[in-house]
């Protein structure tokens, strides 16, 4: 292929899905499940997220959210770090909007589909078997053929693509051009001559923070796979920074964070939000709360304290509680693990002092606090926030929360997992089969990506912005100018290193 084979044309970007791989499938289509999951793991500064449940309006973005299909993420002076359940991540830059066009399941593996509006993101693409990867912008496409790193730079008039590790195939209009490790390819609407390979240029501020976002994450997953055999990789890492693994007398093996002061219980630091199809999940704002909070149960150990103990790694909880009622007010505590009866007095609630999803203090309450107005409910509450009136109070110590997600790498371990589990009431985005238990209900919802939104509002930043070598924010104009392309951002504030994301040097590369 000639160095200028690229037409300097403006191409609709549904175009660019053409040869890449089938649109998204929609509700009904036994070739394709969307049980796909992914984790919105770490921010910094502003972030914001549009859910297409919720029009085009932006909201502030939370640390643990779990992002479906359609999701968009915006960034003003902010940064944003999304886990995919299987070892891909996606880091997101200042000034930047990335959509999450198509997360499904096919017989092959996983879809991940992205649309990156504008600004910049670096792409870690961990694939395996037959996972489908891509990123579009309105004027070229990225597909990896396989585990590849590649960094995507998106201005008015073109873009660039550098490979850090592996290769991708980058098409715009008619033409392709394969782009290996160490090269970056410039893409300029208004300036064919620059659509050629270059080398790349020094890593910058960005390419800095990455590193070791990414070296943070390679070590914990790597220290975490040690004491517990996970078949994904997302929240992995930080169980190895923010706790530790011991055996503890009358409980058995777990987990437990650093900093457990007297009376910490968990489900106790973050907010309860409705999603599409989940009902209630917890979003933890505790850096280590995902993992714990969506598999595995939590333990009261007499002398020791809570302890997560792993396991359930197949299926995705949203909420894995119990729900009471504490006088008018509604409560939860982690739900007690299949086959004991704890006694409804035994542990102690987490009580909000509003409705679930509005802003409301939380409150650990004691069993002799909770009084005789505790009562265990037999279903969760109503998308308003409140138990139904007709919720009947229920003895038993037993799961409410039955909608599950599974976390199958396929369509065909999916199939072939779910029958398994008959203890699943009711199973999300799953592709029914004959084989599955009539007293189960399962759905293939797939939603279709709605328009990209525009870029979100400023807002005041709740996290501070990391900062490298006397440099601060996006990549200087030098930097840029090194691209083939002019800086399209002003630099950000001065500002102090986020937790988590300290030291130099090159990350290992999976």
């Amino acid at each position: 292929m000639p160095r200028s084979g690229f037409l300097p044309v403006v191409i609709a970007i549904a175009m660019l899905t053409v040869g890449l791989f089938a649109a998204p499938a929609r509700a009904g289509d036994d070739n394709y499940s969307y049980a796909r999951i992914v984790r919105l793991s770490h921010v910094v500064g502003d972030v914001q997220v549009v859910r297409p449940d919720r029009g085009s309006n932006w909201e502030t973005a939370s640390m643990n959210m779990p992002i479906e299909q359609g999701f968009t993420l915006g960034t003003n002076v902010g940064r944003a770090e999304i886990e995919f359940e299987h070892g891909s991540v996606v880091w997101l830059a200042e000034n930047s909007v990335i959509q999450f066009t198509e997360l499904a399941l096919s017989d092959g593996g996983r879809i991940s589909k992205m649309t990156l509006a504008h600004g910049t993101a670096t792409f870690d693409a961990d694939l395996a078997g037959l996972d489908k990867f891509a990123v579009l912008t309105d004027r070229f496409s990225i597909t990896p053929p396989g585990k590849s790193e590649f960094r995507v730079d998106v201005f008015k008039n073109g873009g660039t693509v550098s490979v850090l590790t592996g290769k991708v195939s980058v098409v715009a209009g008619n033409a392709s051009k394969d782009v290996s490790k160490g090269e970056t390819l410039a893409v300029n609407t208004s300036a064919p001559d620059l659509d050629a390979l270059k080398r790349n240029p020094s890593p910058d501020n960005w390419d800095k923070w990455v590193s070791n976002r990414e070296t943070f994450l390679v070590n914990g997953q790597n220290q975490s796979s040690l004491y517990t055999n996970s078949p994904f990789t997302y929240g992995m890492a930080d169980l190895a920074s923010y706790g530790a693994w011991n055996n503890l007398p009358g409980c058995g093996y777990g987990w437990q964070p650093f900093g457990m002061s007297a009376g910490w219980m968990p489900f106790a630091n973050g907010q309860w939000a409705s999603y599409p199809g989940l009902g209630w999940t917890w979003v933890s704002s505790e850096a280590w709360g995902w993992a714990p909070y969506h598999f595995g149960n939590w333990m009261s150990c007499p002398g020791f304290g809570w302890a997560w103990m792993p396991g359930g790694y197949g299926f995705w909880s949203p909420a894995p509680v119990q729900w009471v009622g504490v006088g008018g007010r509604i409560g939860w505590r982690p739900l007690p693990i299949v086959g004991t009866h704890l006694a409804p007095v035994a542990t102690p609630v987490v009580v909000s002092s509003g409705a679930l999803g509005k802003d409301g203090h939380l409150q650990v309450l004691s069993s002799e606090k909770a009084g005789t107005s505790f009562e265990v409910r037999s279903t969760a509450p109503l998308s308003g926030g409140k138990f139904a009136k007709s919720d009947t109070p229920s003895t038993m110590a037993k799961s409410v929360s039955s909608v599950f997600v599974p976390t199958a790498s396929n369509l065909s371990t999916l199939r072939s997992t779910l029958p398994v589990n008959s203890n699943l009431t009711r199973v999300m985005n799953v592709v029914p089969t004959t084989t599955v238990p009539a007293n189960r209900v399962v759905t293939n919802i797939a939603p279709p990506a709605p328009r990209i939104p525009s870029a979100p509002p400023v807002r005041a930043n709740t996290q501070a912005m990391p900062s490298y070598g006397g440099l601060h924010g996006y990549p200087s104009s030098a930097s840029q100018s090194s691209r083939g392309m002019s800086p399209p951002l002003a630099p950000m504030p001065n500002s102090t290193p986020s937790h988590g994301a300290s030291g130099s040097g090159p990350a290992p590369h999976r």
